[in-house]
């Protein structure tokens, strides 16, 4: 696991290199920070309205470059084509945030759980200069 370190001290907030687990993508609400150390800031703040850790995941660009690349090796001829198929119905979110990373950028997903609603999600993440938000539910994808 890395850490972030920010102000001299380590900040218990990790990149991952896998996405997270559950019923992702449904459920979340997903984003691209410029810099590491918003990522870390949005966590504590988020942390701070309620958030469990359990529901933060950050994925530094690096982390994502090497998911995607590591789930795609693993998907055989069929799967490459599903894919291809709904990310018309997700509107390419993955190519998106996969574009994000490439150019630096890194991600974090948020689940939307218990009494958190979209809107109090968002406006902590967008005080901490996120951008490309999108709420993903069941059947829809929707802009922030």
């Amino acid at each position: 696991m890395k850490y972030v370190e920010t102000f001299q001290e380590l900040v218990p907030v990790s990149s991952e290199r896998t996405f997270p687990g559950g019923s992702f993508p449904r459920q979340y609400i997903h984003c691209v920070v410029n810099e590491l150390r918003d990522a870390v800031h949005a966590v504590l703040a988020l942390r701070a309205v309620g958030c469990r850790a359990s529901e933060i995941h950050v994925m530094a660009s690096w982390d994502f470059v090497e998911a995607v690349e590591r789930k795609r090796q693993r998907q055989g001829v069929m799967g490459r084509l599903v894919g291809y198929i709904t990310s018309f119905l997700d509107e390419g979110l993955g190519d998106v945030y996969l574009k994000a990373a490439q150019q630096g950028k890194h991600i974090v997903y948020v689940r939307l759980s218990g009494g958190h609603t979209v809107e109090r999600i968002k406006d902590v993440l967008i005080s901490h200069n996120a951008s490309l938000l999108k709420h993903v539910d069941m059947w829809l994808v929707t802009d922030l």
